[in-house]
C-alpha cells in the first residue's frame, strides 16, 4: 500500500521503509496488538476506531502531536480488549442485542454525520481519514451493540445495587465539594435558523424554478444553473442512490413518497428549499435528483437566543422547563435537557473545559459547537445525586465482573512486539 504524506502517522500506524534510492516507498504493515480468549485485535481495527473518534469530535489526525496520538491509540485498545470482555461476559449471561434498534441508531448517526458536514465535505472527510461509509456504518453498528450489551448489564445488575438516604446525603457533600469522579449534565441546545426574511426572499426564487419545471424545462439543466449543493449541482442535480437514515428527515421523507418521474412541491430543510425528482427505485434504495437553494442560517439570533435563555436562568427560571419547551435537540429536551451521568475524564474536549469549571447547580453561558449553541447545567436535585451514587456503584460492580471475566479468560496485549 502507498501511503502519502503520512509522516504525521507513523506513532499510530507501524510503518517500515524499505530503502531503495528514490524508488523508497512506505509500507503499511498490519499486526496482532492483542489477544482474548481466542479471538484477536489488529492494528487495523484499533486505527479504524481511533479514526472515527477524531472525525467525530472534528479533529484532523495530523494536528495531534505524535506523544496524545500513541496515548489516544492505547486507550482505544484498552477499550476494544474490554469490549470483547463484554461480549463474553453477555455470552455468559445469554444477553442478546436489538438489532433492529440498533440499526435505527446507525442511521440516525450517520445522518447526523452528513448534517454536521454536508453530504460532500462528509465523503471528503471520509477519504482524508481513509475510511469508506461502510466501514464507518460497521463501527457504530458495533459501538452501539456494545453500548446495548453494556446498557443490559446494567440494568440487571441494577436490580442488587441501591443505596440509602444517609449514603446519598453523604455523597451529596462530596459531589458538591468536587470530589465526586462523576457529573450528571443537561443542555439546552439551540439551532441556527433562518430568518423570515431569508425564507420570504429565497421561496419565489426556488417556486420560480419550480414552474419551469412544471413546464417542461429540463431538470438537469435547471439544476445546474441554479442549485446550491456543490456535490451534485454539476451533475444536474443526481444524488445517485441512497438508503432511508441518509438524508435529512425532511427530504428522505418526501423522497421515498415519489415514484419514478414525479416530482416533488417544494421541500424545506435545515439547508434550504429542495426540488426533488424521483428518477430509479431499487429494493430499499432511491435514486433522485434536486436543485437546493440555500438558505443562510442566523447564527447571531442562535447566539441571542441562547443568551436569552441564560439570563432567564439566572433570573430564577427552571432549566428543565426551558429545555421542554426551547431545545432544539427533541431527544434531551423532552427529558427536560437530561444528557446523563459521564465520568469526568470522558467529556468530550468541545465542552469538557467549561463544564469542569461549573459548580453543582450552574449554568454555562452559551458554548459555540458544531451545529448550534449550548447551555450547560451541573445537575445538583435529589435525583441525579440519587442516580450519580448508584452509577458510581453499578460502575465498580460492572468493573468488579468484567475483571472476573478476565482473569477466566486468556489475554495477551502485544504492543511492544
Amino acid at each position: 500500500m502507498r501511503i502519502k504524506c503520512m509522516k504525521f502517522i507513523g506513532v499510530l500506524i507501524g510503518m517500515f521503509l524499505i530503502a531503495g534510492g528514490v524508488g523508497a516507498e512506505l509500507v503499511l504493515l498490519d499486526r496482532i496488538v492483542a489477544v482474548v480468549d481466542d479471538e484477536i485485535v489488529l492494528r487495523s481495527d484499533v486505527e479504524k476506531k481511533l479514526q472515527l473518534e477524531l472525525m467525530g469530535r472534528g479533529v484532523n489526525i495530523r494536528s495531534v502531536p505524535a506523544g496524545q496520538l500513541e496515548d489516544m491509540f492505547n486507550k482505544v485498545l484498552e477499550n476494544e480488549i474490554q469490549r470483547k470482555l463484554l461480549l463474553a461476559k453477555a455470552r455468559e449471561d445469554s444477553i442478546e442485542a436489538d438489532d433492529e434498534l440498533i440499526e435505527e441508531r446507525v442511521r440516525a448517526q450517520i445522518r447526523q454525520f452528513k448534517d454536521q458536514y454536508g453530504n460532500e465535505a462528509f465523503a471528503a472527510e471520509l477519504e482524508k481519514q481513509g475510511l469508506t461509509e461502510r466501514q464507518v456504518r460497521e463501527e457504530f453498528r458495533q459501538q452501539f451493540r456494545d453500548q446495548y450489551l453494556e446498557q443490559s448489564m446494567y440494568q440487571m445488575l441494577s436490580q442488587s445495587v441501591s443505596v440509602s438516604p444517609r449514603e446519598v446525603k453523604a455523597f451529596q457533600e462530596k459531589y458538591r465539594r468536587g470530589e465526586s469522579d462523576f457529573l450528571s449534565l443537561s443542555h439546552i441546545f439551540i439551532e441556527p435558523k433562518a430568518s423570515a426574511e431569508q425564507e420570504d426572499k429565497i421561496r419565489p426564487q426556488a417556486e420560480a424554478v419550480l414552474q419551469r419545471i412544471r413546464s417542461g424545462e429540463d431538470f438537469a439543466s435547471l439544476a445546474k444553473e441554479y442549485s446550491q449543493d456543490p456535490g451534485s449541482a454539476q451533475q444536474g442535480g443526481d444524488l445517485g442512490f441512497f438508503g432511508r437514515g441518509t438524508m435529512v428527515p425532511e427530504f428522505e421523507t418526501i423522497a421515498f413518497e415519489l415514484k419514478p418521474g414525479d416530482l416533488s412541491d417544494l421541500v424545506q430543510s435545515k439547508f434550504g428549499f429542495h426540488i426533488i425528482r424521483a428518477e430509479e427505485i431499487s429494493g430499499d434504495q432511491v435514486r433522485a435528483r434536486h436543485i437546493l437553494f440555500l438558505l443562510q442560517q442566523d447564527e447571531d439570533a442562535a447566539q441571542e437566543r441562547a443568551m436569552d435563555l441564560y439570563r432567564k436562568i439566572q433570573e430564577g427560571a427552571d432549566f428543565a422547563e426551558l429545555a421542554r419547551e426551547h431545545s432544539d435537540y427533541d431527544e434531551t429536551g423532552r427529558r427536560g435537557g437530561l444528557m446523563g451521568t459521564f465520568p469526568k475524564t470522558d467529556l468530550p474536549p468541545e465542552y469538557g473545559d467549561v463544564v469542569k469549571t461549573l459548580k453543582p447547580g450552574e449554568v454555562s453561558l452559551p458554548v459555540k459547537m458544531q451545529g448550534g449553541w449550548n447551555l450547560f447545567h451541573v445537575n445538583d436535585d435529589a435525583n441525579s445525586l440519587e442516580e450519580i451514587a448508584k452509577q458510581v456503584r453499578l460502575q465498580a460492580l460492572f468493573k468488579e465482573k468484567l475483571a472476573e471475566t478476565r482473569a477466566k479468560l486468556y489475554v495477551d496485549v502485544r504492543l511492544d512486539q
